[in-house]
């Protein structure tokens, strides 16, 4: 796992790339349903595709489309 000072919020890794999980942020209600859905610590998130309004990803072995809004509380290297 990279340092937390060079990661990235999900939402600006392009499609195609392959990132690790650093933290993810917001409150607790947010943090809970993103961490039920694979979003933990360390683990690998593959960009799919990314726009201005959505981020389609696969962690865990599931496909996931996120809103940019709830994507940039996922923060990544």
């Amino acid at each position: 796992m990279q340092k937390l000072g060079s990661a990235m919020p999900l939402s600006l890794f392009r499609a195609g790339e392959t990132v690790t999980v650093c933290r993810v942020r917001g409150n607790e209600d947010m943090k809970r349903h993103l961490q039920e859905i694979g979003f933990v610590d360390g683990a690998e998130v593959h960009v799919v595709s990314s726009s201005a309004s959505n981020v389609i990803v696969l962690v865990k072995g599931a496909r996931f489309g996120l809103d940019s809004k709830v994507a940039q509380h996922i923060m990544a290297a």
